[in-house]
Formats: C-alpha cells, sequence, structure tokens
C-alpha cells in the first residue's frame, strides 16, 4: 500500500520499486498495489513533477507489460487521466480491509 505523495518524496516510486522486485519472479501475478492518498499520480499521464520520474519511467511499463491492476483506496486523489494502458480499479472501503486481510504480506508506504 503506497500513500506517499510522489510529488514530495522518492518513496512513492522506491514503493513500486520494492513491488516490482517481490513480483518479478511470476510477472507480478501475486504482487496487488494499493494506491491511497496522492499515490495515483505515479500512474499519471504526466509524470514530470514527479519525485524521482526516471527511475518511474523504467519501472512502470514493466507493471504495464504485466497487466497489474492498481487498486485505488477510497480515500485516494486520482490525476486527470491515467497513462496510457494503465488498469485501475476504484475500491470501497470494505473492498479494502479485504484486499489487506487476505494479503500474506503487506508493506505499507506512507
Amino acid at each position: 500500500m503506497v500513500r506517499v505523495d510522489p510529488m514530495k518524496s522518492p518513496r512513492a516510486v522506491e514503493a513500486l520499486r520494492i513491488a516490482l522486485g517481490l513480483g518479478s519472479h511470476n510477472e507480478g501475478r501475486d504482487v496487488s498495489i494499493v494506491l491511497g492518498g496522492r499515490a495515483p499520480f505515479l500512474l499519471a499521464e504526466d509524470t514530470s513533477d514527479v519525485a524521482d520520474a526516471e527511475i518511474l519511467e523504467k519501472h512502470l511499463p514493466v507493471f504495464l507489460e504485466w497487466g497489474t491492476p492498481f487498486a485505488i483506496a477510497p480515500d485516494a486523489e486520482v490525476p486527470p487521466r491515467y497513462a496510457q494502458g494503465v488498469q485501475s480499479k476504484p475500491l470501497t472501503q470494505a473492498e479494502l480491509a479485504a484486499v489487506l486481510e487476505a494479503a500474506d504480506r503487506v508493506l505499507i508506504f506512507s
């Protein structure tokens, strides 16, 4: 779960880098990524204001190639448009709770 504002901290991009590493052995099929707060701006069409945008540009295409869906928490602020190919799924509070409860491990970047 990523809740860090990607315009203020490179930790948001670092969270995706870690998720990429954790999911690399099976093309991300067992990794779920939930974005809350301003973290959905990692998926924006324009990421020029994102801290470590150049690193994001290297990693995000891998998630898109894998077809990784990004879950969007109920409290999330979303960008005007997502980058081409991004799969997003808005969650209700109950769905968010179920996703977190079903996980073997949860890493929270806030």
